[in-house]
């Protein structure tokens, strides 16, 4: 069988690359900032800060993962970053808060972020980033089907 499989020039694994480093990257950057945060903790709290009130359920279709996402919640809950409180019009459903200390976080991150995304991004143009995206975007949609 003729080996004519290149690694390093597979999308998927050239995504998961950099997925794994910007994942690294995020975490020394929270570190740095005084604060145990992951990645995906920040994805929640950003979508808080713009959507307060979003249910436990959009964000866990959101992410793709609502078993991973309800132990998330609960885990950034125990720590003081978001409030979950029953729906007022549907018992059944949860509603997410950012926290004062949430709040706070995402102020001291949405600073951080911005100014790392400058230094690794100051060789990319703006068409660069439209263009990544739209290809993301379709091998996104290609994925799912």
């Amino acid at each position: 069988m003729p080996d004519s499989f290149d690694l390093e020039n597979s999308y998927a694994y050239l995504i998961y690359r950099t997925v794994r480093s910007l994942r690294r990257q995020f975490m020394r950057l929270a570190s740095a900032n005084g604060l145990d945060l992951f990645p995906e903790q920040w994805f929640v709290l950003v979508r808080l800060i713009k959507q307060p009130g979003c249910s436990q359920s959009d964000l866990g279709r959101d992410f793709d993962d609502r078993p991973s996402m309800a132990r998330a919640l609960r885990n950034m809950e125990e720590k003081g970053w978001i409030k979950i409180q029953s729906d007022p019009e549907d018992g059944r459903k949860h509603q997410v808060y950012p926290t004062k200390k949430g709040s706070e976080i995402y102020q001291v991150m949405v600073s951080a972020v911005i100014e790392e995304r400058k230094r690794m991004f100051k060789k990319l143009s703006a068409h660069d980033f439209k263009t990544f995206k739209r290809i993301i975007d379709q091998i996104y949609e290609e994925s799912i089907g």
